[in-house]
């Protein structure tokens, strides 16, 4: 996974909306965190705030100034500096996958794939999408260990200006440019677009 690995549209919505309002196939709801676990996973939580808080910054000034049309541009070119300054301040990577993807760069890998899988079936069983997290240590042949962390982004309402059925005309013209392959719309608020996904060396 490299730092490119980040949808700079798909962090618009999500980040406006948080901050105004080795396996595969099925995946287990994890266990209660030991004290090392928790400790990583209130890391990587810092790390997504940190992030959430530098792109609601540029973001709302962005809107502000030139609508939704204009903030996608800005998006498109800076999100993902933003971003990759934040994983170097906080020496791990965090960034967003998607089974829809906005952005093909966005795309999971196997176990990203199966959390999400998992996070869908749990949704459609009743679970609160809100609530939704996974975490598992991965280790290589050289003895490195990686901690690996995901949560669920709802869909929020705010979300549907670039991501739901009905948009706006512009906004649908700006996507098609900036994203000719784009399979990250018709969402329905309370959906799961997505998830925040960590990695983290832990040796």
């Amino acid at each position: 996974m490299s730092l490119n690995k980040l949808n700079s549209t798909f962090l618009l919505a999500a980040v406006l909306a948080l901050t105004l309002h080795g396996c595969t196939g099925e995946q287990e709801a994890p266990p209660e965190p030991d004290a090392e676990t928790a400790a990583h996973i209130a890391a990587s939580g810092g790390a997504m705030k940190k992030l959430g808080g530098a792109l609601k910054a540029r973001l709302e000034a962005a809107v502000q100034a030139d609508g939704l049309v204009g903030a996608l541009e800005v998006c498109n070119v800076e999100a993902v500096p933003i971003t990759e300054s934040i994983c170097l301040e906080e020496g791990f990577m965090v960034g967003r996958t998607s089974l829809r993807a906005r952005n093909a760069k966005n795309d999971p890998d196997e176990w990203e794939r199966g959390v999400l899988a998992d996070f869908a079936e749990r949704r459609t069983a009743g679970e609160d999408p809100a609530g939704l997290e996974a975490w598992t240590v991965e280790e290589d042949a050289t003895g490195q260990r990686t901690f690996r962390y995901m949560k669920v982004i709802p869909t929020a309402a705010l979300c549907l200006n670039c991501h739901g059925t009905e948009m706006d005309a512009e906004v649908t013209t700006k996507l098609a440019t900036l994203y000719p392959d784009d399979a990250a719309t018709g969402y329905a608020e309370g959906d799961i677009r997505g998830a925040f996904t960590v990695v983290k060396p832990i040796n």
